[in-house]
């Protein structure tokens, strides 16, 4: 299928008006980081410093933690991409914006996103003694409750989570927890712009009340509203039965408004044809995919990456140049009017950059993230 003409507010889509808020957004997250030369460019700027205001939600985090913990999020996506996602959440609002991205950012810190759950991942199931938080995670995997699976109707990467299969009592919240962002982080990896949203699908056949999980959905809905925002396309609550109803009223209070707009409910396989075409569509839900979720355990050897810190510290200078000359293209780009800033030769050099940084990214990729299921079934990019 053809890719879609690109949406409004997106990465090469702006109107000038948009423009300038992505050049304002980049100015006070500059600002924040303390890049150098920014204020002598700027100076003549009437932007307001949001700088106070900001620090409020950084834990009291130096201005090179949060200037690594925004590339640190950024990894693979091109760094204009991600702030168009936070300022389309916040509605075009750049303050709102900004609070929200750096509430992410230092959410990200918090958590140790990096180590905990992208380096840490399935390679947990390699060793030699697992914890209880370390079982638990990887028995989700092997449980076949949630995979990607092909792509709707609008090249949306199609994801399914088998409700019926799930158990709370069987993990902590905190494996549940690590095994959602885990899925999240591998989601990323295979989105593929400008098709760069998803398609939820809750399956919920044979759904009963033993399988339900409020800390797990409430986790689902802030992670999905506040800390990756604009990832979510579409989401099909499958077959609901009866039992659910009710459980509904409670959890469609907790869901912004731009969440619950995007939720809708199937029942038939016709129903989830209207969104998913016959050959993405699995078997069991209607259409002709025959292929069915077997788990592929980690394979000894496939992280050895992780460990070659030479390498890893190779790369990582190569992109802490290639970031630091952005920046710089950046302050450059973000001086100039709005209406001209596409065309001008700054913004074209700071194009390249962005490109080099992706391809930066993909050699670095090995380096920093454990292998996961998707890697070992040809789905994600390898290097």
């Amino acid at each position: 299928m053809a890719a879609d003409p690109l949406s409004q507010g997106t990465l090469g889509n702006l109107t000038s008006d948009e423009e300038q808020k992505l050049q304002e957004t980049w100015i006070h997250l500059l600002r924040l980081c303390g890049v150098d030369n920014l204020e002598k460019a700027v100076s003549q700027s009437s932007i307001q410093d949001l700088t106070s205001v900001l620090q409020q939600h950084i834990s009291g985090r130096s201005p090179e933690s949060i200037r690594r913990g925004f590339w640190d999020t950024a990894l693979m996506e091109h760094p204009d991409a991600l702030m168009l996602r936070f300022l389309r959440a916040r509605k075009w609002d750049v303050e709102k914006a900004m609070v929200m991205l750096v509430s992410a950012i230092n959410w990200r810190l918090e958590r140790n996103l990096v180590d905990t759950v992208i380096r840490a991942g399935e390679g947990v199931g390699l060793k030699e003694h697992l914890s209880a938080d370390d079982e638990g995670f990887i028995a989700q995997y092997r449980s076949g409750k949630s995979f990607m699976r092909g792509t709707d109707r609008e090249n949306r990467l199609v994801y399914v989570i088998k409700v019926r299969l799930h158990f709370p009592s069987l993990q902590s919240g905190e494996a549940m927890e690590t095994y959602v962002l885990h899925n999240i982080e591998s989601l990323r990896v295979c989105l593929k712009p400008p098709n760069d949203k998803c398609c939820l699908i809750f399956d919920l056949t044979g759904f009963g009340v033993r399988n339900m999980d409020f800390h797990v959905v409430k986790f689902l809905v802030s992670v999905f509203e506040a800390r990756y925002p604009e990832t979510l396309g579409i989401v099909l609550i499958h077959n609901a039965p009866f039992v659910f109803w009710g459980i509904w009223n409670m959890i469609k209070g907790w869901l912004d408004p731009v969440i619950a707009s995007k939720i809708n409910f199937t029942r038939k396989p016709a129903d989830l044809l209207q969104y998913i075409s016959e050959e993405n569509l699995q078997t069991c839900y209607g259409g002709t995919d025959a292929w069915e979720y077997e788990y592929v355990e980690p394979i000894a050897g496939e992280n050895a990456k992780l460990n070659n810190e030479e390498k890893k510290t190779e790369i990582e200078q190569e992109r802490g140049k290639l970031v630091r000359e952005f920046e710089l293209e950046t302050i450059r780009w973000a001086s100039l009017p709005a209406d001209a800033s596409s065309e001008n030769e700054k913004a074209s050099r700071r194009i390249e950059i962005a490109d080099q940084l992706g391809e930066n990214y993909w050699k670095l990729d090995p380096y920093i993230r454990a292998r996961t299921y998707y890697h070992r079934i040809g789905m994600a990019r390898d290097n």
